[in-house]
């Protein structure tokens, strides 16, 4: 249960801040996030229904980068959480490119802050639960 609160906790805080931000700086950051039309069979969904899907993932995520998060404190933390910020930076591309979506500096930085946001808000749920 711990797992399934903080991934979609983490998921909406996420989709919330990709959304702002494409509100406030004319990006699309937040498509990128939740499109499937790529995905045979799920080229008509409804936003909602992606967006259910997004968080889905959000909590598989969450399982995974807390179940494998290391016991100890300090830089083995940090490395930890720097490759999966890396993973999620790396992310931007593909699947910028499978939504065909303009991909800028601008929408790169805040896809990195989101998923930095992320990130930040379910090591800190690891670190109380610990």
């Amino acid at each position: 249960m711990f797992i399934l609160v903080n991934g979609l906790i983490a998921g909406l805080g996420l989709a919330a801040f990709l959304a702002l931000g494409d509100g406030l700086f004319d990006t699309q950051t937040f498509p990128v996030l939740i499109d499937l039309s790529y995905v045979p069979g799920m080229e008509n969904l409804p936003s909602i229904v992606e967006l259910l899907i997004h968080l889905l993932i959000s909590v598989i995520i969450a399982f995974f980068l807390m179940h494998f998060y290391p016991r100890e404190r300090g830089a083995g933390s940090f490395k930890y959480l720097g490759i999966w910020m890396l993973g999620f930076a790396v992310a931007f591309l593909p699947f910028s490119l499978l939504s065909n979506t303009p991909m800028t500096w601008l929408a790169f930085l805040i896809w990195v802050l989101g998923h930095l946001l992320y990130t930040i808000m379910l090591a800190i749920q690891v670190g109380r639960n610990r």
